[in-house]
C-alpha cells in the first residue's frame, strides 16, 4: 500500500518502505446476516482483525 502511494508522501524516493505485511485480509460470506436482512442478497464481511496490528 505504501509503495503504491509513495508519490503522495513527503519522503525521498530512495527511502526504504517499512511494512507489516498489512492488507489482503479475507472476505467471508455472512449467510445468516443475509437471511435476516431478507431478499436475494449476499453479505460479505472483511476480517480486518487479521491485520498485524489487529
Amino acid at each position: 500500500v505504501i509503495e503504491e502511494y509513495r508519490e503522495f508522501f513527503l519522503v525521498e524516493q530512495d527511502m526504504p518502505v517499512v511494512t507489516l505485511l498489512e492488507g489482503n485480509t479475507p472476505l467471508v460470506r455472512a449467510g445468516n446476516l443475509a437471511q435476516r436482512l431478507g431478499g436475494e442478497i449476499e453479505v460479505y464481511l472483511k476480517l480486518e482483525g487479521l491485520n498485524p496490528t489487529g
